[in-house]
């Protein structure tokens, strides 16, 4: 595992970044699910592949931009910068616990779950208690049930994809 790399990119690099940057935005659109039950989003995938293939720098960087990029494209709501920090935090986790490691159920368990606990359940609670002075009772138990089912979703998730896109030609390319 290299443990040490340049903040510059290639121009293909930037290209992939982008490309990744733009499917991040558009799998944050997509969800199963309701908002009366759980509803489970797919931009975590983005982010993860952000992670895998560029590292906690870039990876934070681009999440926290396409934050920031979909808010002003039309995201709807309020903006609020805990939740750029949030993507920020889970597009480095994610490079942290992914990139230049071998795809393993080991460390994408580790990655999806340290998103889950750091970002998900502690930020992100955070965030919306500060906002809606929503009871702490409330939106803990609520949000625990809804990462006790979308964290394993997203494990065999992520796997599965990594699994995939290390047999395609040319991904190896990708990697810092």
């Amino acid at each position: 595992m290299t443990t040490q790399h340049s903040l510059k990119l290639t121009t293909s690099q930037v290209i992939w970044l982008a490309i990744l940057m733009a499917m991040q935005m558009v799998l944050s659109k997509l969800s199963i699910g309701s908002d009366t039950l759980v509803k489970v989003g797919f931009g975590f995938i983005g982010t993860a592949l952000l992670g895998y293939f560029f590292g906690p720098f870039w990876a934070a960087f681009a999440s926290g931009a396409d934050d920031i990029i979909g808010f002003f494209l039309g995201g709807g709501g309020t903006f609020y910068f805990g939740f750029t920090l949030s993507a920020i935090v889970a597009g480095a986790l994610y490079g942290y616990w992914l990139h230049d490691r071998p795809v393993s159920w080991k460390y994408t368990i580790l990655g999806v779950l340290s998103v889950t606990i750091i970002v998900n359940m502690l930020m992100n609670t955070l965030w919306v208690r500060l906002m809606y002075q929503t009871p702490w009772t409330l939106l803990i138990s609520w949000r625990l049930l809804k990462q006790l089912i979308s964290a394993p979703l997203q494990v065999v998730l992520l796997y599965t994809v990594f699994k995939v896109l290390v047999r395609v030609p040319g991904t190896a390319q990708l990697q810092r």
